[in-house]
């Protein structure tokens, strides 16, 4: 009897060994440790800088006078301008040109300008303007009665100097649109009666629309 308890004792530990031996194992996963997850590569698009606006071009300004009517014959008046502020006060200084039609006649020249602003939209202006047309057209003409095209009319130079104030519509900013009114300095001895003048045929007041920015 002792023999067969023996015997079912040593059988039965032997098959709890070989089974245990052929349970496959499993691995465990230590603390703190994570798969690694692959993220989506992204590509970086290039980042364009724009480059700084140089302080000198926003002291450029640019602008000018311009005039359509039909002063008893059609009249067109463009005078580019373009200036450079030179002081903390907002003082321009520049240059420009008169292109002037009237009556099948042309005229035009230089002009070189100062403009100060004094209060919010308002501005002084002084300048000096060469212009070359026929020679009723300024006041030191001997009869200026009774101006016309005739060949005895010859062309010439003439300068006027002119002072005046301006104003700005937009009433906020020292640019856009504006109305000056400028008086010729050279009246009644010399200089450019303008086809804009006020108040009368030799009238030393010029009225003037035109842009500034």
């Amino acid at each position: 009897m002792r023999k067969v308890l023996l015997l079912l004792f040593f059988g039965a530990g032997l098959s709890f060994r070989v089974v245990a031996q052929t349970q496959p194992t499993v691995e465990t996963i230590k603390e703190g440790e994570e798969e690694e997850k692959q993220e989506p590569i992204v590509k970086e698009k290039p980042v364009f800088f724009e480059e700084p606006r140089p302080a000198w071009k926003d002291k450029l300004h640019y602008g000018g006078n311009i005039w359509l009517g039909f002063f008893g014959s059609f009249y067109l008046d463009a005078s580019p301008m373009a200036g450079y502020e030179v002081t903390n006060r907002g003082t321009i200084v520049g240059l420009g040109a008169s292109i002037i039609a009237q009556s099948g006649e042309f005229m035009g020249g230089p002009k070189i300008f100062v403009r100060q602003p004094i209060w919010k939209p308002v501005f002084a202006q002084a300048e000096y303007e060469l212009i070359n047309a026929p020679e009723y057209y300024f006041y030191n003409f001997v009869d200026r009665s009774t101006p016309g095209v005739n060949p005895e009319y010859k062309r010439k130079w003439g300068g006027s100097p002119l002072i005046g104030l301006g104003v700005y519509t937009n009433f906020r900013e020292q640019q856009g649109s504006f109305i000056s009114v400028m008086y010729n300095l050279g009246y009644p001895n010399y200089g450019f009666v303008s086809p804009q003048r006020l108040g009368g045929s030799d009238s030393p007041l010029v009225l003037r629309f035109g842009f500034f920015f």
